[in-house]
């Protein structure tokens, strides 16, 4: 099975909750250049945190389609 960004993945399965990436700060007084950075990094952290969220989907559908009728009914949120 493989997933992109599949060390995401691992982690959220190994914490048992998902992770999320913090936002960098923007000073108050920045530079333009320092506006395209974070701009930049907030851009591949949306990015990032949508593969994940796809990525977590992706894995509980293969999970339900391996349970039998009477597991699935015992896990429905």
């Amino acid at each position: 099975m493989y997933f992109k960004n599949g060390a995401d993945v691992k982690k959220c399965l190994k914490a048992g909750k998902v992770i999320k990436q913090n936002i960098p700060d923007l000073a108050d007084n920045h530079t333009a250049h320092e506006k395209s950075i974070w701009d930049h990094q907030v851009t591949e952290i949306m990015k990032t945190k949508r593969t994940l969220k796809n990525n977590l989907c992706n894995l509980f559908a293969i999970l339900m389609s391996l349970c039998n009728s009477n597991t699935k009914i015992k896990s429905k949120i």
